[in-house]
């Protein structure tokens, strides 16, 4: 099931955040970031357990994905899909948007398979020489 993030959520989120940054907490600051009114956090939780996450920010008729990540032991499962399912059909935003590493393959072929298409690269983005892509669709 999706639902809005708790406060008692955010050990963990922080702790499924390990997978996207080693200093996830520091960088993203849940526990602040969902005092602005624009950001939003849902986890996909089963049997009273968070298996993943979806971080989004809310800007007029763009929603940003900032991050989205789901337990190792629970990839492949279909998580990731119904976190942006959910965000896709509860958003007032007339488009997503989101940035994924160019090797991030899975990734790429879950946004794709939802309707998203790359529309920009950033060259070297990410540590390593690894190219951002943006990506993009329309609701």
């Amino acid at each position: 099931m999706v639902r809005e993030a708790l406060n008692q959520d955010f050990n963990r989120i922080n702790e499924i955040g390990l997978l996207i940054k080693d200093n996830f907490s520091t960088v993203y600051k849940i526990d602040e970031a969902v005092k602005n009114d624009y950001t939003h956090i849902y986890v996909y939780e089963e049997d009273n357990k968070v298996l993943g996450f979806i971080h989004i920010e809310d800007h007029f008729e763009i929603t940003d994905v900032i991050n989205i990540a789901v337990d190792k032991d629970s990839q492949g499962k279909g998580i990731g899909k119904k976190l942006l399912q959910y965000v896709i059909d509860n958003t007032k935003a007339e488009k997503l948007m989101l940035e994924v590493k160019e090797n991030n393959i899975p990734a790429i072929k879950l946004y794709e398979s939802m309707g998203f298409k790359q529309i920009h690269m950033r060259p070297n983005y990410y540590e390593g020489n690894i190219n951002a892509l943006i990506m993009e669709r329309s609701i």
